[in-house]
């Protein structure tokens, strides 16, 4: 299979060619790369057939076809996932430049998405992961049908700063996104836990005052936060750190894990509101929830 995929490039190669009289046939050089791709495909030589859709991307290009040359860079990308993220992403980004300078911005988002979750599942510098998905939500917000995809992009930022040390950013967006949602009558209910995530960032800020003055920010803008589970386990923190009383702080999670299990982002937060306000203290006080 391999031999015949070489026969091809080796008839693509010669209709590219020029001489006396004789100018290159880039249409039919790129339909044989084509066929010379797909074959290295079935081979499992990645490399090769990236190669070669990369050829037939310079064949779009000379044919003036935009849309065909990103195409078959995305395709080459693609292909190239399985042997380098960082080579893939080269092709990714040529085909991202030819995409918006065209205006095609909802094709240039769902490829920085794709770039931001593969990075993020590669566990990559976070920096780079936040901006791809940065990157990804700008394009998104450009797009009319493209808005909840923004907002699982603007929440990833969000996520990643706050892992940074990024705190305030991370607020911010917290804080607008849930105040986004309660215009939403689909969406009301996942405003809660924007405003909680945003309200365990104020704790590991440390501030009291700020802590406080959060919480009754979160209770106006949704008068259902005070009494929903969420609001009454962020009110009950606060109430904790402002009296560095561990234990309390302690009871009140386990109180709200028995019913909704703290997910990881949380609870590395809460971690370090723990610490902060006691390091010394073992970790299973407080009704035996283990807070590690």
């Amino acid at each position: 299979m391999a031999a015949g995929a070489r026969a091809l490039v080796e008839q693509a190669e010669s209709k590219m060619k020029a001489g006396f009289l004789r100018w290159p046939k880039f249409d039919e050089a790129q339909d044989i790369y084509q066929q010379a791709a797909n074959q290295y495909k079935l081979a499992k030589d990645w490399q090769e057939a990236a190669n070669c859709f990369s050829q037939c991307a310079f064949c779009a290009q000379k044919q003036g076809s935009a849309n065909d040359e990103a195409n078959f860079l995305m395709e080459a990308g693609n292909v190239l996932k399985k042997v380098s993220s960082v080579a893939a992403v080269e092709k990714f980004e040529g085909a991202i430049a030819i995409y918006n300078a065209g205006g095609r911005f909802p094709q240039s988002a769902k490829l920085l998405l794709s770039i931001a979750e593969m990075f993020e599942a590669e566990r990559i510098d976070h920096k780079e992961v936040r901006e791809y998905y940065k990157r990804a939500a700008e394009m998104f917000d450009m797009d009319d049908y493209g808005k909840s995809n923004y907002t699982k992009c603007i929440l990833k930022v969000a996520d990643f700063a706050a892992k940074d040390g990024e705190l305030n950013e991370a607020i911010k967006i917290f804080e607008s996104e849930g105040e986004k949602a309660l215009q939403n009558t689909l969406l009301q209910y996942g405003a809660k836990d924007h405003f909680l995530k945003a309200g365990i960032l104020h704790l590991v800020s440390g501030d009291t005052v700020t802590i406080n003055l959060a919480v009754e920010k979160y209770c106006c803008l949704d008068p259902r936060f005070a009494s929903c589970r969420e609001g009454e386990l962020l009110k009950g923190l606060a109430q904790a750190f402002e009296g560095q009383d561990v234990d309390m702080f302690v009871d009140k999670l386990a109180e709200f894990d028995n019913m909704t299990k703290l997910d990881a982002w949380k609870t590395e937060f809460l971690v370090k509101v723990k610490e902060a306000m006691a390091p010394t203290t073992l970790d299973g006080a407080g009704g035996g929830f283990d807070l590690t």
